[in-house]
């Protein structure tokens, strides 16, 4: 007489040919909890027959039996018991990434590393950050002030998550977007003959004390395409960043051109803005690495700043 092996096991009486899958698991634990094939239904939102074929079709793959059938319901057999346990650690590890998950997306606890131009990172960062930590409790943030060549190299070496910058980098691993612009303005004592003006052209500054850029610096560029390169190579003084310029403003040492969000709140006492004819302005980019995503606190920042963005920095 010809022997029937149990579908599923070798002659040897060896493992299954196959594993169960997420959902026959899931099945196989809702009738452990439930105690029958319609409770498991009812807690699946799934038919009774449904349930039916997917235990059948389970029990069929690892070559024993889950359940013996009786009256009163299913009775889990051993392997059953014994292979539950171990569902139930697999479920725990579940609820313990949702959990992790819920908290992050509740709370945005993390932390995020900001580099900034320096003319970003006196006001608008700080507006960003002033709607963002508030809504994110126990969110760490560091923040730096970097030169423009110096913002490739945090990337790279991995200190930087995101990067806010007047010019966008040229580099295969980073992407940027700009997020809008930042208009030019002079900064000038109200008792500077060129205060007299409404607004100000190329020409005005040629015979008077100004502030200017280096070449090299994005500033620089905006400024030699403003005016020209050799016009704006014409400054008293060169300087690197908008703080500086403005302060050399308000000592009386000439004319400043800086970007809007490079201004304090207030200007100091007998300090006057004028526009420029034709406008000028710098860009206000977001930069990131393309190999990282951008983590929940990164895009929420991203949003924070794009609400400060749209504030504006008010003198102009």
């Amino acid at each position: 007489m010809e022997d029937h092996w149990p579908a599923g096991q070798d002659e040897g009486g060896g493992g299954p040919r196959r594993g169960l899958n997420l959902r026959q698991i899931e099945v196989f634990r809702a009738i452990m909890l439930a105690g029958s094939v319609s409770g498991a239904g009812r807690m699946l939102h799934v038919s009774q027959p449904a349930i039916s074929r997917m235990l059948a079709l389970s029990e069929d793959r690892l070559g024993f039996k889950l359940f013996e059938r009786q009256r009163s319901g299913l009775l889990p057999t051993a392997e059953a018991r014994r292979l539950f346990a171990e569902v139930e650690g697999l479920y725990r590890g579940v609820e313990r990434v949702n959990d992790l998950a819920r908290n992050l997306a509740r709370s945005g606890a993390g932390s995020l590393r900001i580099v900034a131009s320096a003319s970003y990172g006196e006001r608008l960062i700080p507006m960003a950050l002033q709607r963002l930590l508030p809504r994110n409790p126990g969110a760490r943030v560091s923040l730096r002030n970097v030169t423009h060549d110096e913002l490739t190299a945090r990337f790279l070496s991995g200190e930087a998550d995101i990067a806010i910058s007047m010019m966008a980098p040229d580099h295969a691993n980073l992407k940027s977007e700009e997020l809008g612009r930042d208009a030019l303005v002079c900064l000038l004592p109200a008792s500077h003959p060129l205060a007299r003006r409404k607004s100000l052209q190329p020409q005005d500054l040629a015979g008077t004390a100004w502030v200017g850029y280096a070449a090299d610096t994005p500033l620089g560029r905006v400024l030699a395409g403003w005016m020209g390169q050799e016009a704006a190579a014409s400054a008293d003084i060169e300087v690197h960043s908008p703080a500086l310029a403005i302060a050399l403003a308000q000592q009386g040492l000439g004319a400043a051109l800086v970007v809007g969000w490079s201004l304090p709140p207030a200007l100091a006492e007998g300090m006057v803005l004028r526009t420029l004819e034709p406008p000028a302005s710098a860009g206000i980019w977001a930069v990131s690495s393309r190999t990282e995503p951008l983590s929940v606190l990164a895009r929420r920042f991203l949003t924070a700043l794009g609400h400060a963005l749209a504030a504006g920095p008010h003198q102009i």
